[in-house]
């Protein structure tokens, strides 16, 4: 008799994978949600989040965003066809289309909440897609880990405010929709969830410069793909998944079209690839179709053909490597970007406390699954230099070389790594079912653990390969020891008839996940998780003296205020002040923010400070110090900075606000707008 939805065991069946699912994402969100109170009305924890609720203001406001942000970056205002808007988009409908369910709803809590729904619902499809592919134990515990990881627990909490958690979940569907869409053999349904996947990945192109490294998982599934076959199997859907996304953000963006700063190399990482791997793949297709004496030849052609494409993207990026100091901290960083905290290069303490033992295990089922699924020994060499130069660098660098020559090292590492993935790919003989899945989870480790190594602000993505493969190795310990403990001579016939041997690895399992969660020599995850929740979400700029002068600012000044301010509190200017501002943590133009520091706050010049203000139009300087920059202490004198905030013990005030009032001498100079940028430096000539 074939199961059918009618039959109690089978509901009895879903209606548990139900229930501990749902008590999985109660848990993430429980935990992500503690402690709202302490942050005031209206605040975020973040000053990345005043720039998405700004933008989503705009969108609730006007129904789009401007070409330009005249409120910001002032003279020349910021160019927003260069951004890549769909989160504050997001936000702004959602709020639409709640409100009219529950009217007291307003946008500030739509963008408060939207980072602990949006990983949530990464989690839940990350999870049932585990189940389906790994079983229901081996999900739950993917989905325990990856809801409590203090990892995880910062960039996706309520009040943070950023689109990490969206990108997040816009990778995880991204990739899973495209494995399903490789698992479906039916045409329709294949061509459904690649559609769908297509889909997803062009919203996840309009939504996040960095979105080409979730594409990246998937061509390299399809790269090994073609490495470990003789002949073309989908190239049809790939086309379609293909058409979905590229020929669409070219014309749904300037980004893509004309892209510069952030947005310069959007074209070449994020479209070039997927069309690059369709070329060799047709190529290769059309040569064995030509000449049939190639088809013994394929394996080694798709491999020359691959190499070519490698060593042309080498060429790009040598040729253009000059560029990549202001668009990317992957490739390169400047004085401003090593200032920025979740751009700094993590530390072991800082694997510890925020993943604990988490990280060795994921390592450890990282190459669990590598040998698991390849049997190939010269490849775990490079993996395992790869992971303790990821995680320990600083023993490294401390101890056996410089800085540069362990950055050295590591590309070498990369390079063995590519090359054993390569070969390892060429000489597989056969795919399982579920190798295409490690695939892409291998990759998501390795492409997020180079990022990683760099920039903290990565580690959340990188929490889910870490997840997965500490559930791998998990399971593949609780399989030894039940075995060893099933088949010991000390074990009795009941305790064999009573404890199955998967029952007794199911068990086994989840002590290990217990001993992580409590206790303190694995790592005390439980623990940890406790003190992320409560102690790293802080209110910002919370119940302070800065947020005081906000609240004056929106009370006294008019809406048509410049107020020159450090860059970090740019977008509160504009969401809490209502001012208009002319840097912000955007980093749009970096060289203003370096000008800013030199003309304002170091240069003993008081006409140098005044031109530079005067030349962005500044109305107001704000000042977050206890002494005020030279070229103020030397200008009080004159007149020219009138102090209006506050009135009472201004000189002891950790905040002061000066009004401006320029002598008729100062006037603007266009050398404190050099920008650094060609196409910037030309729209400002013009102007």
């Amino acid at each position: 008799m074939t199961i059918g939805i009618k039959n109690p065991a089978y509901q009895s069946s879903i209606l548990v994978i139900l229930g501990i699912f749902t008590a999985v994402l109660c848990l993430a969100f429980s935990i992500r949600i503690q402690g709202i109170s302490r942050i005031p009305e209206g605040q975020f924890t973040g000053s990345d989040a005043y720039f998405y609720y700004w933008q989503a203001q705009l969108v609730a406001e006007h129904g789009q965003l401007p070409e330009r942000d005249m409120r910001r970056w002032l003279p020349l205002g910021r160019d927003l066809r260069q951004t890549l808007n769909l989160y504050a988009y997001t936000l702004a409908y959602t709020h639409k289309a709640l409100v009219l369910l529950f009217p007291k709803l307003s946008l500030y809590h739509v963008a408060f909440y939207a980072p602990v729904v949006c990983f949530c619902i990464g989690l839940g499809v990350l999870c049932f897609f585990l189940h389906h592919t790994y079983g229901l134990v081996f999900s739950s515990v993917v989905g325990i880990l990856l809801a409590t990881l203090p990892g995880s627990i910062k960039r996706s909490a309520a009040g943070f405010g950023d689109r990490d958690a969206f990108c997040l979940m816009i990778g995880i569907l991204a990739v899973v929709t495209y494995l399903v869409s490789l698992q479906r053999s039916p045409a329709r349904k294949r061509l459904i969830w690649t559609l769908t996947s297509g889909f997803i990945v062009f919203l996840g192109g309009i939504s996040w410069e960095g979105f080409g490294v979730f594409l990246s998982v998937i061509l390299i599934v399809e790269l090994y793909r073609f490495l470990s076959s003789e002949t073309e199997e989908g190239l049809g859907f790939y086309l379609l998944w293909m058409l979905c996304f590229v020929p669409t953000l070219y014309l749904a963006s300037e980004a893509y079209r004309s892209g510069y700063g952030f947005a310069r190399h959007l074209f070449a990482f994020m479209l070039v690839p997927p069309v690059v791997i369709f070329g060799i793949r047709t190529l290769r297709y059309l040569l064995i179709l030509k000449v049939h004496r190639l088809h013994r030849c394929a394996r080694p052609l798709a491999l020359f053909l691959t190499l070519v494409s490698i060593a042309l993207a080498l060429g790009y990026v040598f040729v253009q490597y000059h560029t990549f100091a202001d668009t990317t901290v992957a490739l390169g960083s400047n004085k401003l970007m090593e200032t920025v905290g979740e751009l700094r290069r993590p530390h072991l303490k800082y694997w510890l406390f925020r993943y604990g033992s988490i990280f060795v295990f994921g390592s450890l089922g990282f190459i669990i699954a590598s040998k698991r699924n390849w049997n190939r020994t010269f490849m775990l060499t490079p993996f395992i230099l790869f992971i303790f130069t990821t995680f320990f660098r600083e023993f490294f660098e401390k101890h056996l070389w410089n800085t540069s020559h362990n950055a050295l090292f590591f590309f070498l590492i990369l390079v063995s790594c590519t090359i054993a993935f390569l070969l390892t790919a060429m000489y597989q003989k056969s795919r399982e079912n579920h190798q295409d899945i490690i695939v892409a989870f291998i990759a998501w480790f390795f492409i997020w653990g180079v990022l990683a190594r760099d920039a903290r602000r990565y580690d959340l993505f990188l929490g889910v390969a870490l997840a997965v493969f500490t559930s791998e190795a998990i399971q593949y310990l609780a399989c030894l020891l039940s075995e060893k403990i099933w088949h010991s001579k000390y074990m009795s016939e009941v305790f064999r008839k009573d404890m199955p041997t998967r029952r007794l690895k199911n068990c086994l399992t989840f002590a290990m996940i217990g001993l992580i969660l409590f206790w303190p020599i694995t790592g005390g995850h439980a623990r940890r998780t406790y003190t992320a929740e409560k102690k790293i979400r802080l209110a910002f700029p919370g119940d302070t003296p800065v947020s005081q002068a906000f609240r004056w600012m929106k009370s006294e000044l008019p809406h048509t205020a410049i107020v020159a301010a450090p860059w970090r509190y740019g977008s509160l200017l504009n969401v809490l002040g209502g001012v208009k501002t002319i840097i912000d943590q955007d980093h749009y133009i970096q060289q203003w923010i370096h000008l800013y520091n030199e003309y304002v706050h170091k240069v003993s010049k008081t006409r140098e400070t005044l031109e530079f203000l005067k030349t962005h139009n500044a109305t107001h300087l704000m000042v977050t110090q206890k002494h005020p920059p030279p070229g103020v202490k030397n200008a009080t004198l004159n007149n020219v900075f009138l102090p209006v905030y506050p009135t009472d013990n201004f000189k002891k005030s950790m905040v002061k606000v000066w009004e401006i009032h320029y002598p008729s001498d100062i006037q603007p100079d266009l050398k404190y707008l050099k920008t650094g940028l060609p196409e910037i430096d030309a729209q400002l000539q013009l102007q």
